[in-house]
Formats: C-alpha cells, structure tokens, sequence
C-alpha cells in the first residue's frame, strides 16, 4: 500500500512539472522564406513565428517562443530565432495561437526533432490553403431497417511538415488528416455533421450496412461552391 501511494505521488509530482525550454547560448538562426495563396498570389500580414515544444505539437506559448515575424506585402518574411537544445523546434505559419492569426487561412508546422541543426532555414513558395467549412448530411429516406455504419475522412487544417528532409524517420506525425465515425440506427431518419477543411480538397465517405461488411467508399470535393455532400439511403 505504502509502495503504491509513493508511486501515485511521483507521477502527480512529475506531472506537474513545467517544462522549460532551453535556449542555445549565443546561437541565432535566420529564418525566411515567401507565402502565397492557392492561385500563387503573395499574402499580406500572415504571422510566422518559431517556438519550442517537450512534445511534437507547437503550442506557441508566450515562455515556448523563439522569434517571430510577418509577412509583407511581396509575402516575404525574414527574422532571426533563438535555437532549443531540449526539445522539438518549428516554425508555425498562421498559428492559431498568435494574436495575428487569420482565421479564414489554414495553419502550417515545419517541425524539427530535438537535437542540434543549421544555422538558418529558407522556407520558398509555401502555399497557405483557405479553410473551407463543410457539412456532411446523412438521411435515411427509404425507410430503411438496417443500421448504417459510416466514417469519413478529410484533410485537417492545421498541417504539419518536416522543417528538413532529415527531421524525422516516421512519417506518421504528417499524414495530415482528420477522421469522424458513427452509425444510424433503424428508426433514426437523418444527421448532419458540420467541420472544416482545406478549400478545393477531397473527402473520402465510407459506409456499409453490417458490422462484417466491407466498407464502399466515395469520394468527394469540397468547394465554395460544393460544401455540402448528402448522403442518401
């Protein structure tokens, strides 16, 4: 008993550990680099800043920042950064946690491992995609008795890239995507889910009507002029 009550002390003291990140000495970093929009058109007054974080999510937290800066109006930006030795580095483009952010835009990571690295990072022509605000309606119009299992997947708003080709090993953390599931049970007639994606991009809607059956899988675009897919049984 004694054992388990000093174990369930550690880990509360552990956990509320702050982690502090460990800036460099005297090394600075020049981070520059252009956005643009989707029909290659620079982008005014985006913020871009560099920050530090224990894990591989960028917070941007005022005590995890490390530069900052935006762009002007060639979509240009350029300013030097402190660098980290304890934990992950990135450079965030449109972080919603800025005052600056623009919410009509997506977000982009350029993440780095912890570790050492270069002294300056140019990161050219990056396309800054809007955000599109979808809905998926599901109906059951036929009267249907039988419980329909659907998930679908679409590309999240908030993406993540390697800051260099050597970054990471596991690709997994830049799949990008985001991912919802449910079921229509008989007597239920309709749903309609409401999210946000990436404008002009695909949504993958899977269904089957048994807990056995293979998914059927349909493909569809979101646009400004399409933001909404209904499905119909």
């Amino acid at each position: 008993m004694k054992k388990v009550l000093l174990l369930l002390i550690f880990i509360v003291i552990t956990g509320c550990v702050k982690h502090n990140v460990g800036v460099v000495g005297s090394k600075r970093m020049l981070i520059s680099g252009n956005i643009l929009n989707a029909e290659n058109t620079p982008i005014e007054n985006i913020s871009v800043i560099a920050s530090g974080s224990e894990y591989d999510r960028l917070w941007a937290r005022p005590a995890q920042m490390l530069g900052e800066s935006s762009t002007n109006a060639s979509g240009e930006f350029s300013f030097v950064s402190l660098d980290t030795d304890n934990s992950f580095y990135g450079v965030s483009v449109n972080h919603s946690n800025h005052q600056d952010y623009r919410e009509e835009f997506s977000t982009i990571h350029f993440l780095d491992s912890i570790g050492s690295r270069g002294n300056s990072f140019e990161l050219t022509n990056i396309q800054l995609p809007k955000i599109q605000e979808f809905q998926v309606k599901v109906n059951n119009t036929s009267a249907r008795n039988d419980t329909l299992f659907f998930e679908f997947s679409y590309s999240s708003t908030e993406i993540y890239r390697k800051l260099h080709e050597d970054s990471f090993d596991n690709t997994i953390r830049f799949q990008n995507g985001s991912e919802y599931w449910n079921r229509i049970l008989p007597g239920e007639d309709e749903m309609t889910i409401s999210a946000k994606t990436i404008e002009n991009s695909y949504l993958q809607f899977y269904y089957k009507f048994s807990a056995e059956a293979v998914y059927d899988t349909i493909n569809v675009e979101i646009t400004p002029e399409n933001p909404v897919y209904e499905f119909s049984y």
